[in-house]
């Protein structure tokens, strides 16, 4: 745990350089308009109780986790700090953790901010307050968020290590996004009619809490097995220096 603390205190350190500090605060205050605002405001209460807004939830997170861990190892490669890293007494293991547990401490901490800054939002826009979600939902919506950040970091870094540039990295990533999100949409369209309309109905109609429920348990159960594949490939001796 010394370890992966070491290389999450070195991946904290690089996004906050002076360097980087610039580019990090505008991603941050960009994300939290979008999340925290402009949704919130075009959406109106179906932010806070639809439940297909849970997918939302997943999805941006996911999305953004990835561009981040994009430069995990592709980027130390284009800066030729890779070797130097890859040379150092810290385990392989402590370097995959220490770089997803930065990516999801990041992401998962300013879209946990975005959450009452969207309610503010959603009671200002709309009538008849106060608008606020229950406990269990706001939980469960931490949890979505919480392992749709893990899947997105471990993702992020199986690409990166074989990636020939940051570039390369974040089109895949992209691309991986996007099918995440189109992917459910075919799958529901393929189902006979009545599945699809049950679907369809739940989405509209059902509980956000479970919906939150649901959606964590099957994040977590995909981010399980590709942490461990993330684990099991990095392997310095395999690692690519150029």
């Amino acid at each position: 745990m010394r370890d992966v603390g070491t290389v999450l205190w070195k991946e904290l350190k690089e996004l906050s350089s002076t360097d980087g500090a610039w580019v990090t605060l505008t991603t941050i205050i960009v994300f939290m308009l979008f999340v925290g605002v402009v949704i919130p405001w075009l959406l109106g209460l179906a932010w806070l109780q639809a439940p297909w807004s849970v997918v939302m939830w997943a999805w941006i997170p996911f999305f953004v986790v990835t561009t981040v861990t994009a430069d995990s190892v592709a980027g130390e490669r284009e800066r030729r700090t890779l070797e130097t890293l890859l040379a150092t007494r810290l385990p392989d293991a402590a370097i995959v953790m220490g770089k997803v547990m930065a990516a999801v401490v990041g992401v998962w901490s300013v879209t946990v901010l975005c959450l009452p800054l969207g309610t503010v939002t959603i009671n200002l826009v709309v009538p008849g307050g106060p608008h606020i979600p229950p406990v269990s939902q706001v939980g469960a919506l931490l949890a979505v968020v919480l392992f749709a950040s893990t899947l997105g970091a471990a993702l992020g870094v199986l690409v990166s290590m074989r990636a020939d540039s940051v570039r390369q990295a974040q089109q895949t990533l992209a691309i991986s996004a996007i099918a995440l999100f189109l992917g459910p949409i075919v799958i529901i369209r393929l189902l006979p009619g009545e599945w699809t309309r049950d679907l369809v109905s739940a989405m509209l109609l059902g509980s956000p809490v479970r919906s939150a429920v649901v959606l964590a348990g099957i994040l977590a159960l995909g981010t399980a097995p590709l942490l461990g594949l993330a684990l099991i490939r990095f392997r310095r001796r395999r690692i690519p220096l150029r």
